[in-house]
Order: structure tokens, then C-alpha cells, then sequence
């Protein structure tokens, strides 16, 4: 495990464990008063069912999917749907080396690589340069990742995080509302591939309660710019909000449990070579691209 600290604010992860995120705990702007954020990864849990993974080279699903043949497929980094239609990208599990970190009780950060599998050595992915960094502060967690073309060829991607929330003990979700800077529903069709943006109506301009309502849903941001964009969450009892922005479109996700809601900034929807494709990434020899999120607290 790994810790990052400020001097009110926690966060931690396991990095030989595919990054999982363990914890996140932010200081209320309003008193001071330090809050469990992040439902954590809880061993001996299922890896996908709490905490949080990175979505890369693609988000969500993919079909067809350019990177279903060795040696990516089959192997221990590979994972399918019920339909068998692939999800959620290739790096979720991968272990995290750290090369960096700045401590200091106002601000701290941290950087990883990622250890890529020996059997995809002198693939066109072994030569993406990928750098997952957090930077803390007592009431916010920046998110960045820093993506290198070294190969000699164009190289498209989608990425996304698959965070899971709560407010501090709150045993259900049932009692926050969910609200957020205006989105479009993506329609998901029988596979959970989305097939249209529905524009007609804005959705989470206002909030909305989330008890007796579960979520399976993908949103696109209406802004222009849609890094500009956010999701957030309060409850009634609180004086704080919780934040999380920077996606271009969010996956909306409550467990059957109700212990906690996924709330997933993405760049791109899923099936994002064949759906949308203006919200791709495409990376020529040599270029960088630069991608940020951000969970911050902030008070009413």
C-alpha cells in the first residue's frame, strides 16, 4: 500500500495491486472536518466490484476490438462481458512502479509507470509511454496521466477512471443527490454499446435524489468544452459536496448493494473506434497528450 498525505487530507492506493484505490479522505472547506470520499477496494472483494481502475486503451466496451488477438487475448489482462464483448481496456490490473513523489503537508504527489506484461514486448502497446500521477491537497485529488507516442505509427485511445464514491458513513446512497453541469443520456443498446445521443433533454441540470433510483447509464457533456464538466454528489445532512469532473462523458453506475455509486469521468464513450470517433485520441509518432480529472470538496 501506498500512502499520499497533506496534513488533513489521505489517499491511498496498492500499487502492486493494478492501482486500486484503498481510500480517500478530503478536508471539509467549510470546519475542517475530514471525510471518507472513495468506497475503497476491500479485499478478498472481486477487483472490479469496489475501489477504482484506469479504463485504457479503450473505456467500457469494444467491439470489434482491434486488440482481440495474442498476445493480448487471452491472458490474465483480459476481461469479457456476459456477451463476451470486451471491457474496460487492458490496464486495470497492471502493477504501478513509483518514480516520483514531492511531499509536503499543504500539497503532495506522486508518480507511477506501469509494469507492462513480458508477451506484449515489440507490440505497437509496449511502446506507449504511460505516467499515472496524484496530486493531494486537503480538499482535493488531481488525477493526471501523460501518454507518449514512441512507436512509430498513429495510435488511437480512450481513457477513463472507474472510481467508486460514498459520504463519509453514510450506509446507503440513498440518501445523496446526484446533480451535475448538464448532460446528454448516451442510448446503450442491447450489448450496452451505445448507438445514439439523445439531445432532446439536459439531464442533472438539477439534482436529483438517488433513493429508489439505480444507474446504469452513460451521459456526454453538453459544454463546448467538455473538460469543463462535472458530476457531484451532497447529502442533506452535510454542508459539503463532493465534485468529480474532467470527462468528456461519465458513466453513472449504483451497485446492488447501494453502498456506494460509480461516478466515471471518460474521454470517449465506449465502442469508441466505431461510435462518436470525434471524441478519440489520436496520437502520432513522438506526440504527448495530457489528460486530467479531479475530485475536489467543496462546501455549500
Amino acid at each position: 500500500m501506498y500512502k499520499l498525505k497533506t496534513k488533513k487530507a489521505t489517499f491511498e492506493v496498492y500499487p502492486k495491486g493494478g492501482g486500486q484505490w484503498l481510500g480517500l479522505s478530503l478536508a471539509s472547506p467549510a470546519d475542517g472536518t475530514v471525510i471518507s470520499v472513495v468506497s475503497g477496494h476491500k479485499p478478498p472483494d472481486p477487483f472490479f466490484a469496489s475501489g477504482s481502475f484506469l479504463m485504457f486503451p479503450w473505456v467500457n466496451r469494444l467491439e470489434p476490438n482491434p486488440w482481440a488477438r495474442t498476445p493480448f487475448y487471452p491472458s490474465t489482462h483480459w476481461l469479457t462481458d456476459g456477451n463476451g464483448i470486451p471491457l474496460h481496456g487492458l490496464y486495470h490490473n497492471l502493477p504501478r512502479e513509483l518514480i516520483e513523489e514531492e511531499l509536503g503537508e499543504e500539497q503532495s504527489r506522486v508518480s507511477f509507470s506501469f509494469e507492462l506484461p513480458k508477451e506484449w514486448e515489440g507490440t505497437n502497446l509496449s511502446k506507449i509511454n504511460l505516467i499515472e500521477s496524484f496530486q493531494l491537497t486537503d480538499s482535493e485529488l488531481k488525477i493526471k496521466y501523460i501518454v507518449k507516442n514512441e512507436s512509430d505509427s498513429d495510435f488511437s485511445f480512450a481513457l477513463g477512471i472507474h472510481p467508486y464514491f460514498r459520504l463519509g458513513d453514510e450506509l446507503t446512497v440513498d440518501d445523496l443527490y446526484l446533480f451535475g453541469s448538464g448532460f446528454y443520456e448516451v442510448k446503450l443498446g442491447d450489448y450496452l454499446l451505445p448507438e445514439k445521443i439523445l439531445t432532446e433533454e439536459i439531464r442533472f441540470e438539477e439534482e436529483v435524489k438517488l433513493q429508489g433510483i439505480s444507474y446504469d447509464s452513460l451521459y456526454q457533456a453538453r459544454l463546448v468544452d467538455g473538460t469543463d464538466s462535472f458530476f457531484g454528489f451532497f447529502s442533506m445532512n452535510r454542508k459539503e459536496k463532493v465534485i468529480i469532473g474532467g470527462g468528456n462523458f461519465y458513466q453513472i453506475y449504483t451497485p446492488g448493494d447501494r453502498k456506494s455509486i460509480a461516478i466515471e469521468p471518460m474521454t470517449s464513450t465506449g465502442n469508441f473506434l466505431h461510435f462518436c470517433r470525434d471524441f478519440s485520441y489520436e496520437l502520432r509518432p513522438g506526440q504527448i497528450k495530457t489528460i486530467e480529472f479531479f475530485i475536489r470538496m467543496e462546501s455549500f
